[in-house]
């Protein structure tokens, strides 16, 4: 699977009914079956749950992770038995935007500490999920895709906090100066495109 293919899937994660959760909710996901296996995506903020996710910023330990988003954290651990249900330990690439993006890492965290790992994790505009960097030492073997497009701020945020590996920048800056302009997937999709 390549960025560009995965952020069309991210894309559809908006518009699809989900396969898993609630629609209203922050926790849902859709389930593709594709060429290149088993994706599991997830929708960012956009709707009143989301933004509560969001802004439920207190940090929480997980033992193996260290510190993590609580708002994060708790959408994932609301619909991660019917997502690893779904997965039933075979190979899976988790993709996500925004929120979609921290859930799909909070749901790699989980999957690497069971022992079983996820095959990629292509994260679009992910907020930083720790405030420090215990998470990237866990998934340093896990391949991560994290994209920032622009000078999204979203990326930026919390201030302070870590993302659990390194950011790939693409696209041109809609704005000079730091944006949200910048943050849809269709302007990711317009920047992975044009590479």
């Amino acid at each position: 699977m390549n960025a560009l293919d995965a952020a069309k899937i991210a894309s559809e994660a908006y518009t699809a009914a989900p396969d898993i959760g609630v629609e209203e909710s922050a926790s849902r996901a859709i389930v593709r079956h594709t060429d290149a296996g088993l994706v599991i995506a997830f929708p960012g903020s956009d709707n009143g749950a989301c933004w509560e996710a969001d802004f439920d910023v207190l940090p929480v330990a997980v033992p193996g992770a260290g510190q993590v988003h609580s708002g994060f954290l708790n959408a994932w651990r609301a619909i991660s038995v019917p997502v690893l249900a779904a997965v039933a330990g075979q190979p899976v690439t988790l993709i996500g935007h925004s929120l979609g993006a921290a859930i799909a890492l909070m749901a790699a965290m989980d999957m690497t500490i069971s022992g079983n790992p996820p095959a990629a994790v292509y994260a679009f505009e992910t907020p930083r999920v720790s405030p420090d960097l215990t998470l990237r030492t866990l998934l340093a073997d896990v391949p991560l895709h994290l994209f920032k497009n622009g000078l999204d701020i979203v990326p930026d945020v919390p201030f302070g906090w870590q993302h659990p590996g390194m950011l790939t920048h693409i696209g041109k800056p809609q704005l000079p100066f730091p944006n949200v302009l910048d943050h849809s997937i269709q302007r990711v999709i317009a920047a992975l495109t044009a590479q």
